[in-house]
């Protein structure tokens, strides 16, 4: 018999062992087996558990069932023909990977044409069913046939599964995908939710960092069969995915659809770039967007050159889908605009998308395009530029089996240099406050009671080249879209660059909140002429300070040349004056960069003409530079400035710039300011000069 204190020495020991195995990870039980897979190999004799001794084949592959922590590592530069479609799963923690190994050339798998099935399974290179706890990563994928079918570069479906988990699929590069474009459930990567019998849905779901090019009909989706909700129907009632995120891909040359997540929970779509969307189809497609989907989060992506004005935007909140959020996005030279917010009738819906903090140049078609009754849409806070000679229209409001209701546009920057304009249709409740209205203003231009026109001074509106390249939309120093905003609850808290945004108080207009670019101007010469006149020198006429409510600097003869100058030898510097004419067709102007009487700048208001013009004098020869309309009215005061950078010069009447010119050659680089009339009489007060 053992004693007792063997007994007790022989007890701890295996508690002692108890407690070290029930402290491994669970990782460390399911550690799994690498097999490794290379296609210069003579055959599939070898175990595949190591280098020497891989496998060759995808019918290997295709044949073996895994088990949780596998991994089947391709050798890189090898190419293999076929369907790659291994079996098993993993399980939590422990997933299967499809990879590769080695260095050189993404491993390319080859469907070579392989086609779908009815129910949507099958059909393509890279192929899971019914299988859960997978990723599957840095692999080149092509599916190209000797003619168009139905086919994808990547399947991944549950049917009649209930919920299926982890998919995730990274540095893929997916291409050459003949697909068919008169359907939209084919292309380059699916996630899919079949069956007819079982509710079926997938959860945790990721594709980032994937290149997708040259396919038809969609570049990535998700797609569910369990869908039924409003007037959608199909195997039965709608069951979202959840947990699903499409990041840091680059999508292009797609034959219709970018990115499309359909019958989601809270979707994330963001950090992606889709370029030339909608290539191929002659039909409608998007650059990005969700359908059948609840508070779908679309942000940080940029699309540009989507094709075709049907449907043709960048960006879309598709019917069948509550609160959708696009926000941070960049859009661009997107036939079709920038975003579309649909709904297909009454029998379907689309409530509650926000549309804000986003960055659009020069899309085309129309910026904003609301189809059908979409109800509670609100628009905010984004920065629209519309280039000079462009005829997009700002705002399509149109009939789809009704009209949009509860429209709320608030702080947007509509800076307009080309023909277009708005139109509302039978739109109700659609509601405009707090924006600026800058350039052209079309008859169509909607009433706003917190209306802005002035310049709101972008940086340097018109050059974005990238969606980390927009620093001019930000606003300068002394914009009046500067804290002349409404507040806005539940703003989302920070603006396109992640700047803090106030949650209960005034804010920018635009895209931007700060306090502006550049510091504040200096003041190097001011007059209001309360003290006189001593500061000028004048050369013809007759100059005196008179009262017209305050005192002004007064020029009375009416015949011949006047001019007064001032200040000293700036150059570059903003000049502004108010001006009043007071004869009939009476001229009158601001000078600078003024030499001398024979050589000067000048920019003036010709009651005669009906014009506002810029002139230049060199060596005694005046010469016409620019000019534009404008109706001009005797004893008047109007508010003049001229901003002169280098060779460019900008000219303002009473805030709204009117010209925008650029000197050919150098000349007239520096000089003082002053004032000029011929044979008229007028009035200035108010000299600001600022650097």
């Amino acid at each position: 018999m053992c004693s007792a204190k063997k007994l007790m020495t022989i007890f701890a020991a295996i508690v002692i062992l108890l407690s070290v195995v029930g402290a491994m990870p669970k990782a460390a039980l399911a550690a799994g087996t690498i097999y490794y897979v290379d296609s210069s190999r003579p055959d599939d004799s070898g175990d595949g558990k190591s280098q020497a001794t891989a496998w060759q084949s995808l019918t290997k592959v295709n044949a073996t069932t895994f088990v949780a922590g596998d991994q089947i590592l391709f050798k890189a530069g090898g190419t293999w023909t076929g369907q790659l479609y291994p079996k098993g799963s993993g399980v939590p923690g422990s997933p299967i990977t499809l990879s590769s190994y080695g260095s050189g050339n993404k491993p390319l798998i080859n469907g070579n044409g392989l086609t779908m099935n009815a129910d949507g399974s099958g059909g393509a290179a890279v192929y899971l069913y019914n299988q859960e706890y997978w990723e599957i990563k840095n692999l080149e994928v092509t599916n190209k046939g000797t003619t168009a079918a139905k086919r994808l570069g990547v399947n991944v479906v549950a049917s009649d599964y209930g919920t299926a988990n982890y998919i995730h699929i990274s540095n893929l590069t997916v291409h050459d995908v003949n697909g068919i474009n008169t359907d939209k459930k084919n292309g380059g990567i699916a996630v899919q939710a079949l069956g007819t019998s079982v509710s079926t849905k997938w959860n945790d779901v990721r594709i980032e960092g994937n290149t997708v090019y040259t396919v038809d009909a969609t570049g990535i989706q998700t797609h569910s069969r369990w869908m039924n909700r409003g007037g959608m129907v199909d195997s039965g009632p709608w069951s979202g995915f959840t947990n699903v995120l499409i990041q840091y891909n680059t999508v292009y040359d797609i034959g219709r659809d970018g990115i499309l997540v359909r019958v989601s929970t809270a979707p994330v779509i963001q950090y992606n770039v889709v370029h030339h969307a909608n290539m191929r189809s002659g039909a409608e497609g998007v650059a990005i967007w969700p359908f059948n989907t609840d508070d779908a989060l679309v942000q940080y992506n940029e699309a540009y050159s989507t094709h075709g004005s049907l449907d043709g935007q960048g960006f879309d909140s598709d019917y069948v889908s509550n609160r959708t959020i696009i926000q941070y996005n960049y859009s661009h030279d997107n036939d079709g605009g920038f975003v579309l917010i649909c709904n297909n009738g009454t029998s379907n819906f689309n409530n509650g998308t926000i549309v804000r903090y986003n960055i659009s140049q020069n899309d085309g078609t129309r910026i904003f395009q609301l189809a059908g009754p979409v109800t509670n849409t609100s628009i905010y806070n984004n920065t629209i530029y519309v280039g000079a000679g462009a005829g997009t229209n700002i705002l399509l409001i149109n009939d789809w089996g009704g009209y949009a209701s509860n429209t709320t546009f608030n702080n947007n920057i509509i800076y307009n240099l080309g023909s277009g304009g708005y139109s509302f249709g039978s739109g109700t409740n659609n509601v405009f406050d707090y924006n600026v209205f800058y350039g052209n203003h079309p008859g169509s231009e909607p009433s706003d009671a917190h209306k802005l026109t002035t310049n709101p001074l972008l940086v340097n509106p018109g050059t974005g080249t990238s969606l980390t390249a927009l620093d001019g939309y930000k606003l300068q120093y002394g914009s009046p879209a500067i804290d002349s905003g409404v507040a806005i609850s539940s703003n989302g808290g920070k603006d396109y660059w992640g700047s803090a945004v106030p949650a209960n108080s005034v804010t920018d207009r635009g895209a931007y909140e700060g306090v502006g670019i550049g510091s504040a101007p200096v003041t190097v010469f001011s007059d209001n002429f309360e003290s006189g006149s001593s500061n000028w020198t004048t050369s013809g006429g007759t100059w005196s300070v008179i009262t017209d409510g305050s005192q002004v600097f007064n020029q009375s003869l009416v015949t011949g040349e006047a001019l007064a100058f001032a200040g000293s030898s700036w150059t570059n510097y903003t000049y502004s004056s108010k001006l009043k004419l007071n004869n009939a067709y009476a001229n009158a102007g601001i000078l600078f960069r003024v030499t001398d009487a024979n050589n000067y700048y000048m920019l003036r208001i010709n009651n005669s003409t009906n014009a506002f013009e810029l002139y230049k004098k060199v060596s005694g020869t005046l010469t016409l530079l620019t000019s534009v309309s404008f109706s001009s009215s005797i004893n008047t005061w109007y508010d003049l400035k001229v901003k002169v950078t280098g060779n460019n010069i900008l000219g303002f009447l009473n805030g709204t710039q009117l010209i925008n010119w650029t000197n050919g050659t150098t000349e007239l680089s520096t000089g003082k300011i002053g004032y000029r009339m011929a044979s008229s009489t007028a009035s200035f007060d108010d000299v600001l000069v600022t650097q």
